[in-house]
């Protein structure tokens, strides 16, 4: 246990500032993914354990996407990504057309957090097309797991990658580049980020944005089953209530308790997609396949659909889904980053207790908790502030925006972050999913950047989305 370990938040922005400067921020002209306007990129210095200011250090990458009045305000929009694990700057040009007024007269800037993206020494696969098996049997593959500690332990010290250290990163890189205050914008896991920064660095945030919010002591593992079911449930309501998607599928539900009952027998064999093998696909991964659908209404619509066809003998559909999540995951995620964080911020905080009374009645049980709490067996743990998971308490002007058909962060996150941000708004858009952006939302989000204030943001203004149709 190294001593900075044991120190509270304001000692640990005592060792960010007091550190040595991070002379190696000078940017250069560069050219981004899809995105057709001038940007810089550049590299910030950082020691990996801020109380070993002369040990390992690791090169923090950061993109800036230049206001385009060319004398820009001091405090830039800066992106909190989500995951934990999804890296930011290849996301330049989604995030520049989504804030692009207020482009204008700010910059926006874009760190890929360290072990994500450029910033990462090494990436993790989970999926391997030797052994396909294994991703239909388990989420998290216990050999890949143990491949991806394996890899990352040379050359990193897996313990400093959860938030405090990130956020230490961060306020290295506003000095750094000379801004004065942030204008956080963070969605779904990039939410607890957020958190992390503005109780560690109260005074380097101007305003914050936080869309689909994680409460910092919950919405793990611990809330998947139950927040499943939640979404299963009203995924299957509102099917019986659409008369298209009834006379389509008018048993659901009891056909998805029937493949359900298939899975726990051990007998359902899927096509490994581009390929004539055939592999046992369990219970529980065709679950929790069916939860990351959830999310969002585009993707909840097909579900009464897929269920049908499995019913049917016809688990194609599933197949190709669970394949393409898996690389795509492997893609664009720092499994190492997820690992490090939830294995330390998470993990150790579920009680058996709590388990049972958690995932009674649903679909998923407990076998996302089982699959997280093994990849977590061996993975280095690092060790939180004192208080860490104590609510964070802030008066800094901040919107929350959730949606009532978010499968992923339900209404009651909400409930509980929103209470210790005593200057907010909160937004319910009713038919929105799972950090989704609309034309309301984004002018919302205008308006307290330009004010730097929450005065005249209404939480009900936003008309609700229209629900795409199920596909039939």
């Amino acid at each position: 246990m190294h001593p900075m370990t044991k120190l509270p938040a304001v000692a640990l922005w005592a060792l960010a500032v007091l550190g040595p400067s991070a002379a190696s921020a000078a940017a250069t002209a560069c050219k981004l993914p899809d995105l057709d306007r001038p940007a810089r990129c550049g590299v910030v210095s950082v020691p990996e354990d801020p109380s070993r200011p002369h040990g390992r250090q690791l090169a923090i990458h950061y993109a800036v996407v230049s206001a385009s009045s060319g004398a820009p305000h001091s405090d830039p929009i800066a992106v909190l990504m989500g995951g934990p694990g999804e890296d930011a700057i290849s996301a330049a040009a989604y995030y520049t057309n989504e804030f692009q007024p207020l482009l204008d007269d700010r910059d926006l800037l874009l760190i890929d957090s360290r072990l994500t993206g450029q910033s990462a020494p090494a990436h993790c696969h989970l999926y391997s097309p030797d052994t396909p098996a294994d991703s239909f049997r388990d989420f998290f593959p216990p050999a890949a797991v143990e491949r991806c500690r394996r890899l990352l332990s040379k050359s990193a010290d897996l313990t400093r990658y959860i938030y405090p250290y990130l956020s230490n990163d961060l306020e290295r890189v506003r000095v750094a580049l000379g801004y004065t205050q942030l204008n956080l914008f963070a969605g779904s896991y990039g939410t607890r980020a957020a958190q992390a920064f503005v109780r560690q660095y109260p005074k380097s945030v101007r305003t914050i944005y936080l869309g689909s919010p994680v409460p910092i002591d919950s919405g793990g593992p611990m809330d998947f089953a139950r927040t499943e079911q939640g979404a299963l449930d009203k995924t299957f309501t509102r099917c019986e209530s659409d008369p298209d998607c009834h006379r389509a599928f008018p048993n659901v539900r009891k056909e998805f308790a029937a493949i359900v009952s298939r899975l726990d027998s051990g007998n359902v064999q899927v096509q490994i997609p581009g390929s004539a093998q055939t592999v046992r696909l369990t219970r529980g991964r065709f679950v929790e396949w069916v939860r990351s659908r959830l999310y969002r209404p585009k993707e909840a619509v097909a579900l009464p659909w897929i269920i049908h066809r499995a019913y049917e003998g016809d688990w194609a559909p599933t197949g190709q889904g669970i394949l393409e999540g898996v690389r795509g995951a492997d893609e664009g995620f720092s499994w190492g980053l997820f690992f490090s964080i939830t294995c330390t911020e998470d993990i150790p905080f579920l009680s058996e207790s709590d388990i049972a009374e958690n995932v009674k009645g649903t679909a998923l049980a407990d076998y996302r908790i089982r699959q997280q709490q093994a990849a977590c067996r061996k993975w280095p743990r690092g060790i939180l502030p004192e208080g860490y998971r104590n609510p964070v308490h802030s008066d800094i002007p901040t919107l929350i925006v959730t949606g009532d058909q978010d499968g992923g962060s339900p209404l009651w996150f909400t409930d509980r972050v929103a209470p210790g941000f005593t200057n907010h708004v909160t937004v319910v858009v009713h038919g929105q999913g799972h950090t989704e952006w609309n034309d309301c939302v984004a002018g919302l989000f205008e308006k307290l950047v330009r004010t730097g204030s929450v005065t005249g943001l209404e939480g009900n203004s936003c008309p609700a989305v229209k629900i795409p149709p199920f596909k039939l």
